[in-house]
């Protein structure tokens, strides 16, 4: 029983739970088992025929013996009453992704123009009024550049998004493929 269980439970992809509601017995029944402890057959005698002859393609009698079973439902086809509805919803998040990547981009050039500017505020040699709060506003001016583009509008914000973006192009473009196929299984390759 031991291999058979594990085999049958695999193949249906049952998990022992499962398979021991099915056969009738406490799942600590069924994991001995297939440990390879001994049990008793009798427990799971008729629903494990049953099992494997389904694997077969076979009915169980009842009495010992078989018959073909007749013909199984096909799998079911790929939901296509709203063909157009996940498309469409990718369409908007590739729309969304752009103009959040455009308003990261826009961000960022602002604190680059930042950076760029700080050498030459620094640089510029005439009186003011405060020298220390002149540093101080010129440290805060600088650091806040340097913290927002590494946390929130930099090149690792930028190109996690744009991975973002051809995750979601690609997912459209496998879509409209899948619709573009044919519905009816002969017609497919």
């Amino acid at each position: 029983m031991a291999v058979e269980n594990r085999k049958l439970r695999e193949h249906f992809g049952l998990t022992q739970a499962m398979m021991a509601d099915w056969l009738g017995v406490a799942r600590s029944t069924l994991a001995l088992a297939e440990q390879g402890y001994p049990s008793d057959p009798s427990e799971t005698g008729v629903q494990n025929a049953r099992l494997t002859l389904a694997v077969r393609g076979l009915v169980y009698d009842g009495a010992g013996g078989d018959f073909a079973a007749p013909t199984g439902r096909p799998a079911p086809a790929p939901d296509r009453a709203e063909p157009g509805f996940r498309p469409r919803q990718c369409q908007h998040k590739i729309q969304d992704l752009e103009q959040q990547l455009a308003i990261l981009h826009q961000r960022a050039a602002l604190y680059v123009a930042r950076l760029a500017a700080v050498p030459a505020l620094r640089a510029y040699p005439g009186p003011v009024v405060n020298p220390e709060d002149e540093h101080d506003g010129l440290t805060i001016f600088e650091l806040e550049a340097h913290r927002q583009l590494r946390e929130k509008c930099g090149a690792t914000t930028r190109l996690l998004l744009e991975a973002r973006l051809a995750g979601v192009q690609r997912e459209a473009g496998l879509l409209a493929q899948a619709l573009a196929a044919p519905t009816d299984p002969a017609e497919a390759p």
